[in-house]
């Protein structure tokens, strides 16, 4: 015949409570780790892709830059 449940008292509820918080912030400090590697991965992959671009192209990073130094003072203007 099958026992029935053993009510819990208040201390070992509140002792569950805070190990379920605790393991919850150990998970959400993990997951954010990985977004931040996952982020520079991305980065990284978007620099590889832009380096290349500029490869093909011909053009060298100081020329972008200052091309582009070149438009914002244009606009200001």
């Amino acid at each position: 015949m099958p026992r029935g449940r053993k009510n819990k008292s208040l201390d070992e509820k509140i002792q569950d409570t805070q190990q379920s918080i605790y393991n919850l912030e150990v998970r959400t400090q993990e997951l954010y780790e990985e977004l931040e590697e996952l982020l520079k991965q991305k980065k990284n992959e978007e620099l590889e892709k832009l380096s290349e671009a500029l490869e093909e192209a011909g053009v060298s990073v100081d020329e972008v830059l200052a091309q582009l130094k070149s438009d914002d003072q244009e606009n200001i203007a």
